[in-house]
């Protein structure tokens, strides 16, 4: 089992290096640590188009590689700009897997032949993705629907490259100091789990049915229904929502009106997902949004998903409120509240580095102002300074330039900052008329009580302990160690100075008053004794202190 498994590592390995030095890339196995696998130096360099080169790249590692490229394009805080826009292109396609194959694991999931499922299942698929691929099929009641299906052994070749992805990782951060600020090891762990949640379908239908549920009072967006007698791990089927891309209804709109509508429509509902459920469509790309023949919205494809608890969806909406009332500090403070410092942060120089990016959005007109982009640039001054933000903030960024860039298409006057600034609103009253605060206030009110009603019996204890002598007080010092440690050794080498000087002395003594016993050169062998004894204590404590002057 064991070597099997090494021998699956050793064969991707030597995949991943082919592909990188076919791209130019082979130097960055030396940064990897992979050469004492592999046993060679592919001596290339990159080329010049580096950032076509890594998407060219990832598409040919395979579907956990594209994955990777799709969930590195949401993080601005980490991968430069120029790759970001290349890492977009990302699409999340593969060949086709024989329909006999598609049809082997439903019926291995269901125990029973397509046929008895379906009164119909389209043998060509609708789209054939890194992970899985769609069918479209029609229920016994003619219901229609689409059939999502998990390719063969695709969990298996997955799980090898998040082990050897985890392993570079780790590799980087022990020999990289730059990796360890980003958290390489925080974006393996946090691309693992979204990729093994995509993996269990029936995690794509919960994410769905909530979605559904959110969306279920906003007027004119729709999620697709979740057939779950027909879903497992590997089979999800939902129903068919038809329509056009948004884009492509943006691109040769019906009217300005409907154009506007749509926008507004679109930023109402990713609002409210965001500033009040704090659970949002985290891939909102045109193909996933569609515009029915009655005009209504439909969100597809809910695999990944962005989650804000209430701790950082309450920091978010007061970061925009400090951007609103153009108070750095306050949203500096926010930052470092939110955040994790890798490093002591200069507070005023950071503060001064956010006040040089967000000033240049205080004179701009509120529909200038792209929310997506702010943020963005707020997470790349954050890094700077060593703060790192939650992961969720980034794809926040990338969702909401998403959305802003789809709605000024859809209408070129559309105001997002400004309807942000309504659900801004909306999330504060919620808050403070929440079920969940009148719960911490009862919780703060019993708290309260119970220290009020225990005071008095605990001050008692106190004075009883104080009358009859018993009462310990106990200090601790932290950091003192080296201190004592320093005083200890001076003592010690005082001392022996001293005894060093006295023997000296005592033994010029015995010398002078010329009495006892003839050694060496006629001196009293008591004293040429003592001058022995210090001349040995004088080069110990000589290199002794030569010694401590290098420690420091």
């Amino acid at each position: 089992m064991v070597l099997d498994k090494g021998r699956k590592h050793l064969r991707r390995y030597r995949e991943i290096a082919g592909v990188l030095a076919r791209h130019g890339w082979g130097w960055i196995l030396g940064k990897l640590g992979v050469f004492e696998r592999l046993g060679k130096h592919p001596d290339l360099m990159p080329g010049r188009q580096a950032p076509a080169h890594i998407r060219q790249m990832l598409e040919e590692l395979g579907p956990t590689f594209v994955k990777l490229g799709q969930i590195l394009s949401t993080r601005p805080d980490i991968v430069p700009e120029p790759y970001i826009s290349e890492l977009a292109k990302l699409q999340d396609t593969a060949p086709t897997v024989p329909v006999d194959q598609i049809r082997a694991v439903i019926e291995s999931e269901f125990g029973r032949p397509v046929a008895e499922m379906f009164q119909e299942f389209e043998d060509i698929p609708m789209a054939a993705a890194s992970l899985g691929q769609v069918h479209r099929a029609m229920l016994p009641d003619g219901t229609h629907v689409i059939v999502k299906v998990q390719r063969p052994d695709i969990t298996e070749q997955v799980e090898t490259d998040i082990e050897i992805l985890n392993k570079r990782a780790a590799f980087l951060e022990d020999h990289w100091e730059r990796a360890r600020t980003y958290g390489v090891s925080d974006v393996v762990d946090e691309f693992a789990m979204t990729i093994r949640e995509e993996l269990d379908y029936t995690r794509e239908a919960r994410n769905t049915d909530r979605l559904r549920e959110e969306m279920s009072e906003e007027k004119g967006v729709g999620v697709p229904m979740v057939y779950w007698d027909l879903t497992t791990s590997k089979v999800l089927t939902l129903e068919e929502i038809h329509g056009a891309k948004i884009t492509d209804l943006a691109e040769h709109p019906r009217s300005h009106a409907q154009g506007t509508l749509l926008a507004e429509r679109l930023a109402s509902a990713f609002l409210k997902q965001v500033f009040v459920d704090g659970f949002f469509h985290a891939d909102p790309h045109p193909g996933n949004i569609l515009v029915s023949d009655a005009g209504d919205i439909g969100l597809v494809d809910c695999g990944m998903v962005g989650r804000l608890d209430a701790e950082n969806r309450a920091g978010a909406i007061r970061m925009l409120m400090a951007f609103e009332q153009q108070d750095t500090r306050v949203m500096a403070d926010e930052i470092l509240n939110l955040g994790i410092a890798l490093a002591d942060v200069d507070v005023r120089r950071f503060t001064r580095d956010l006040g040089k990016v967000v000033r240049g959005y205080y004179d701009l007109p509120s529909r200038s102002v792209n929310m997506g982009h702010l943020l963005t640039r707020v997470l790349n001054v954050s890094v700077q300074h060593r703060i790192r933000l939650p992961a969720s903030f980034a794809v926040l960024a990338k969702v909401f330039t998403n959305i802003d860039g789809i709605c000024r298409q859809l209408d070129p006057d559309f105001n997002f900052t400004a309807n942000a600034r309504g659900y801004v609103g909306r999330a504060v009253r919620n808050e403070l008329h929440s079920e969940t605060t009148l719960n911490d206030f009862y919780r703060a009110i019993v708290s309260t009580r119970n220290f009020l009603f225990s005071l008095p019996e605990q001050m008692e204890r106190l004075m009883r302990k104080a009358v009859e002598g018993t009462l310990r007080v106990e200090f601790k010092h932290q950091g003192l160690e080296d201190v004592e440690s320093t005083f200890a050794r001076s003592a010690n080498t005082i001392s022996i100075a001293l005894i060093v000087a006295g023997t000296i002395v005592g033994s010029s003594l015995v010398v002078s008053a010329g009495k006892g016993s003839r050694g060496w050169f006629g001196l009293p062998t008591l004293g040429l004794l003592g001058y022995i004894v210090a001349l040995v204590f004088g080069v110990w404590l000589i290199v002794s202190i030569m010694k401590s002057g290098k420690h420091k």
